[in-house]
């Protein structure tokens, strides 16, 4: 009897259990609202307009009239609201946002005529790996929340240009307390390396051709490392080396392939589909291909590659598997977003924001965009700039260009950091974008804040943290 006693006792305890966890873990999941819909415009409605433009020029060129754009478009004698005054679709509350240019619209913004300054200062990225390296051009991400700490970083060791290392460490947020020029004590936030930088070491694969640069066959290791989480939570990393097709490539892994303890932070039953060096395939390749950026559809859960965008040229193909890709996918209808004929080229990976603040929509692939960073690469007389710039597309096929930054955008104290280091040629490379904090989801929410990984004129580290809402200034419209 005292037996039966005990394991009844045992099973109500038991039972009293598994019912508080379920509480715990409804509490925790994001307040539900009924789904509000913030439609992204179709592509079709710049055709519609284009369409509508060529009529009338035609008309006009018979005629020899000229008129306005407005009378053209039957809209005389009627007045604009903002929306359409900024190019954006009156119905669209979002595209309203993002087209705000003023700094009474942005109070963290500065607007200047050729760029956007966001008051936020730039921290240290610390990764000393030994005395004698110098390492540069971070790769952040945020850790899951079953982590010790909040970030996994991989930063490049500055080298001859013979030999191409990184390292990899788990990082944190450390407050640091120095005197400054006037002997007051200053406390400073940066983020530290909490575990002892290890370096990464991936299997060689030969080149097939480097045409008159031979040299470049013969040069060990990666380089230009991007860690970014896969649609299914794996974290995965993109990188330069050698490649089957060419002279360099770019090619994935799965990180818990070469980190192992990453194995115990990520879901266990995850499979790993990059479990050792897998390059990713071009069509009508160049000898040396970089900055491609792997993303999915939030419809079928597809991968797919953008290998480039600019100047009326974008190419995005679907990942077939081990590596392969389809043909270029991109939608013979899109119009080139970017109207400057210069040297651009994809800077970031890709993350996933849902374009509503958190608790305020479900997400859903109309409200929902990729975002990423651009470089625009311009050399001066001993200086290189690359001027960072934003832009945006849907989430589902045929990933439409949704909006590109107006003005090239800088952080708060850019130029001293830009003078810190004593070098030729001092710039600021945008590395990498994260959620700073990751929640085991897929996407995060304007009211949310991303972490920029910075490169220091390729001898040190850097990084800034800001709600992405603020990113989002001085946007142009790609859909009108």
């Amino acid at each position: 009897m005292a037996r039966r006693d005990r394991k009844t006792t045992f099973y109500i305890l038991f039972l009293s259990l598994l019912l508080s966890l379920l509480i715990l873990y409804k509490i925790s999941l994001p307040k539900r609202l009924s789904p509000k819909t913030i439609p992204i415009p179709n592509v079709t409605t710049q055709l519609r307009f284009n369409e509508r433009l060529i009529q009338v020029d035609n008309a006009e060129s018979t005629t020899g009239k000229k008129s306005s754009r407005l009378s053209r478009l039957g809209m005389t004698g009627k007045s604009r609201s903002k929306a359409e005054q900024t190019g954006a679709d009156p119905n669209l509350e979002f595209v309203e946002f993002m087209m705000t240019c003023s700094t009474r619209g942005s109070p963290n913004a500065e607007i200047f005529d050729t760029f956007v300054s966001l008051k936020y200062q730039i921290m240290e990225v610390r990764v000393e790996y030994d005395a004698n390296s110098i390492t540069y051009n971070p790769t952040i991400v945020a850790l899951p929340s079953s982590s010790h700490y909040q970030f996994l970083i991989v930063s490049r060791i500055y080298s001859d240009g013979y030999t191409q290392r990184s390292v990899i460490c788990e990082g944190k947020y450390m407050d640091e307390t120095k005197d400054n020029a006037y002997g007051f004590p200053v406390t400073t936030r940066i983020i530290s390396c909490a575990t002892a930088p290890k370096e990464l070491v991936l299997p060689p694969t030969p080149a097939r051709d480097c045409l008159s640069n031979n040299f470049m066959a013969q040069i060990p290791g990666f380089h230009d490392p991007r860690v970014f989480w896969s649609n299914d939570g794996a974290p995965l990393m993109i990188f330069n080396q050698q490649s089957r097709y060419g002279c360099f490539g770019l090619w994935l892994i799965d990180l818990r392939s070469v980190y192992p303890s990453l194995r115990y932070r990520v879901n266990r039953g995850l499979l790993n589909h990059y479990p050792t060096v897998i390059e990713v395939t071009r069509r009508e390749r160049r000898a040396v291909e970089k900055n491609y950026i792997i993303f999915y559809d939030s419809e079928t859960s597809e991968s797919y590659v953008q290998y480039e965008i600019g100047f009326n040229n974008r190419h995005i193909s679907r990942l077939i598997g081990n590596g392969l890709s389809s043909f270029n996918v991109t939608s013979p209808n899109e119009h080139s977003c970017i109207t400057e004929d210069a040297m651009w080229h994809q800077a970031t990976n890709a993350i996933k924001i849902v374009l509503c603040n958190y608790g305020e929509c479900q997400p859903t692939p109309e409200n929902t965009a990729y975002l990423a960073f651009l470089h625009k690469k311009e050399t001066m007389a001993y200086k290189v700039q690359y001027k960072r710039y934003l832009v945006l597309w849907r989430t589902k096929y045929p990933f439409e260009v949704i909006a590109i930054s107006d003005k090239f955008i800088r952080f708060d104290d850019e130029d001293a950091w830009e003078q810190k280091f004593d070098v030729e040629g001092k710039f600021m490379y945008t590395v990498s974008i994260a959620w700073e904090t990751n929640l085991n989801r897929h996407e995060g929410y304007l009211s949310e804040k991303v972490i920029i990984s910075l490169g220091v004129g390729d001898h040190g580290n850097a990084a800034v943290i800001l709600p992405a809402r603020d990113l989002l200034v001085c946007m142009r419209s790609c859909l009108y």
